[in-house]
């Protein structure tokens, strides 16, 4: 089927080539038509124009080169000067002897334009041999595409259905978990639900440690069909020996062979104590990748810091631990976070701390401690960057105008310095 860009001009098909013996027939027709026309139209018995004028049966060697090619228009040619012969010895046409130049013109004409004819016929055919090649790879590209497109699509109204916001995540966990205290099998049975809502998990568990191994007989909390567990499973004893999240692709080849999981995810606090191990079996494709995964263990981590440090008495124990676990989360997985400490005045640092304790965002954490026996405000904000930071300062400064501010990344500050805060 010839392309809508190719419409109005002739293509050869190098897959259907032309009968040869139409060719034939239409090269021998062609000839006798100009020979018999040649008769007709004779003056003085000269059918063949020997004797002057313009040699009218050259044409039918030269269509038929020019129409099917050198060997076409050749045979041509041998034709008009077999015939001329004849017409000689049978004394039709008028001369003294064979005509051996106007032979030879007429055999160069069909020879030359049947070479023409070929060698065009070779490019063309070279060309359409291309185009067809490129026309097959560009319809296999665009049902690709169409295929890409469509599977992007979707994965698109899944990603944005599912809400998959770290920021977000955090403060809907801080508040699905807000009443439940400690690690029970009630609040894992919670973390897991919630994990497998925002992190795409179809079969999973979290199982167990009991004396540094798996234990599993103690399946604390369970989501989506129930499955047997391996403490032999290759993902699971490398997430247990690194304490940190792995996935299949991570282990060895040889390894990948014979295991079942698909990610192991410690559950730790942010001492780094491992409490159980969260084991993924099933998920859908599009949400094995790594930010996924990743999303995963953060929401895992933080879930287990608020149901053990949750319920604090004091602001500076929650400050504290909150540090411990944003500061574990930008050495695993390089999440940006920074810490403000404001200084200042007795009356002015209380009225600061007054009005900033209700306007911090859900996941920022605030506290005040004693420095020389004045107050200090320390505030923490996870997932923020420095400039970030700098813009939000920008919107309060009508409240950090009288306060001395100290604005620290992450990376930059000494933990001691957090650790050794004293409480008021």
């Amino acid at each position: 089927m010839k392309k809508p860009w190719l419409e109005g001009i002739e293509v050869v098909n190098v897959n259907n080539p032309e009968s040869a013996w139409g060719g034939w027939f239409e090269t021998i027709a062609l000839t006798v038509i100009v020979i018999v026309a040649s008769f007709i139209t004779q003056q003085q018995e000269d059918p063949f124009r020997l004797g002057g004028g313009f040699p009218w049966p050259v044409l039918g060697p030269l269509l038929a080169g020019l129409r099917y090619g050198f060997v076409y228009g050749f045979v041509s040619a041998l034709l008009i000067l077999a015939v001329l012969g004849v017409a000689i010895n049978l004394q039709w046409q008028a001369a003294p002897g064979f005509p051996l130049a106007w032979a030879i013109g007429v055999v160069v004409v069909a020879m030359v334009a049947g070479e023409f004819r070929d060698m065009w016929g070779r490019r063309l055919h070279r060309l359409e041999g291309a185009y067809q090649y490129r026309a097959e790879r560009l319809e296999e590209f665009t049902r690709n595409y169409q295929l890409l497109r469509l599977s992007h699509d979707r994965l698109e109204q899944t990603v944005a259905n599912s809400g998959l916001s770290l920021r977000e995540g955090i403060m809907h966990l801080q508040s699905t978990l807000g009443a439940i205290d400690g690690l029970t099998q009630a609040s894992l049975q919670k973390l897991i639900e919630f994990v497998a809502e925002y992190g795409a998990l179809t079969q999973a568990g979290i199982v167990g440690i009991t004396a540094d191994r798996i234990d599993t007989t103690r399946i604390l909390a369970r989501i989506g069909e129930d499955f047997t567990f391996d403490d032999n499973d290759p993902v699971l004893k490398t997430a247990l020996e690194s304490g940190e999240l792995v996935a299949v692709n991570h282990v060895t080849e040889n390894a990948a062979n014979h295991n079942q999981l698909l990610a192991a995810v410690p559950v730790t606090d942010s001492t780094g104590e491992i409490h159980a191990m969260l084991l993924v079996r099933s998920m859908p494709f599009f949400a094995f990748q790594e930010n996924n995964l990743k999303l995963i263990a953060v929401l895992v981590a933080h879930g287990v810091d608020h149901l053990r440090f949750g319920a604090a008495t004091s602001s500076v124990a929650r400050f504290m631990a909150s540090f411990e676990r944003v500061r574990r989360d930008h050495d695993e997985f390089e999440l940006d976070a920074t810490l403000l400490r404001l200084s200042g005045a007795r009356a002015d640092v209380m009225a600061a701390y007054e009005k900033l304790r209700s306007s911090i965002r859900a996941i920022d954490v605030i506290c005040m401690t004693q420095d020389k026996e004045q107050p200090v405000i320390w505030i923490m904000l996870p997932l923020t960057s420095a400039e970030e930071t700098q813009a939000w300062m920008q919107r309060a400064d009508g409240v950090l105008a009288k306060v001395t501010s100290e604005l620290l990344s992450i990376n930059e500050i000494d933990p001691e310095r957090i650790r050794s805060l004293e409480s008021r």
